[in-house]
This record gives structure tokens, C-alpha cells and sequence, in this order.
């Protein structure tokens, strides 16, 4: 098999992974924790900025240091 194609494969899997839990948590911050539809978009929101910021912070102190 291809290498790229099965490279490509595994991405899909894992962005279908991430979606179904995405969408398991939400469910169960709406329906089970009684969170409001905006709480969870703002905390979501807060999250993937933090998540960013971290890796901006990563790559540009790996780049800083002169690592290929």
C-alpha cells in the first residue's frame, strides 16, 4: 500500500475519532451537566486558543534554537 495513502487513512480515522468525541462530550456537558450551548462554545473556544498558544510557543522556541 501506498505510504501516502496510508498516511491519509490514519488522519481520517483520527479526525473521525476527535468528531465523535467532540460531539460525546458536548452531549454530555448539555444533556448531563446541564451546561448552556454557549458555556460549552466559550469554554471550547478558551481551550483551543490555550492549546495554540502552546504550540506557537513550541514551534517558535524549536525554530529560535536552530533544530531542523
Amino acid at each position: 500500500m501506498d505510504p501516502l495513502s496510508l498516511r491519509f487513512r490514519y488522519l481520517l480515522m483520527i479526525l473521525v475519532a476527535a468528531g465523535v468525541t467532540a460531539a460525546a462530550l458536548r452531549h454530555f456537558a448539555h444533556v448531563g451537566a446541564g451546561f448552556s450551548v454557549a458555556q460549552i462554545r466559550v469554554g471550547a473556544l478558551t481551550a483551543a486558543a490555550l492549546v495554540f498558544g502552546f504550540l506557537a510557543v513550541a514551534f517558535y522556541r524549536r525554530k529560535s534554537k536552530g533544530k531542523p
